[in-house]
């Protein structure tokens, strides 16, 4: 048992609780185990991005700190495979008729689904930037692994 978890019991016994000893337990059961994005209930392993993928993300810093304000506006976004695999079949949807295979090709393909969001408005506002939603997810994805 987690020492903390001993005092909450401790300050909410069977017999009083009070309203404070209650709020601060149920608040300890809700955080309890939420370490970071990428380690949510269905996803117990680290998030682990593709090569060809990271080599798309110039500053990783600069992408982190966007993609968490991202997160916190996108909270059903915070499972790292679920978006590897949504930025891939976005990208396998627009090159259908050319499947990139190496790595080149599909960094060149992703740039290329990034400008076509953009010229059909398919972009999302993160603290003022203006990002394709591509481009918002990558940056998530560099957040999870920072």
């Amino acid at each position: 048992m987690i020492p903390g978890f001993r005092l909450l019991l401790r300050l909410c016994n069977t017999r009083r609780c009070t309203r404070r000893a209650f709020l601060l337990s149920a608040l300890f059961g809700l955080t309890a185990g939420r370490t970071r994005y990428s380690l949510a209930d269905d996803e117990p392993e680290p998030c682990v991005i593709p090569q060809w993928l990271q080599k798309t993300i110039p500053s990783q810093k600069s992408a982190a700190r966007l993609g968490l304000a991202y997160l916190d506006e996108h909270p059903q976004h915070r499972h790292c495979h679920r978006l590897i695999k949504h930025i891939e079949q976005t990208l396998n949807r627009q090159d259908a008729a050319v499947s990139p295979k190496s790595d080149a090709s599909r960094i060149a393909a992703l740039q290329q689904l990034v400008r076509n969001e953009y010229l059909h408005d398919e972009v999302v506002s993160v603290t003022g930037w203006i990002l394709s939603k591509t481009e918002a997810r990558l940056y998530a994805l560099a957040a999870m692994i920072e």
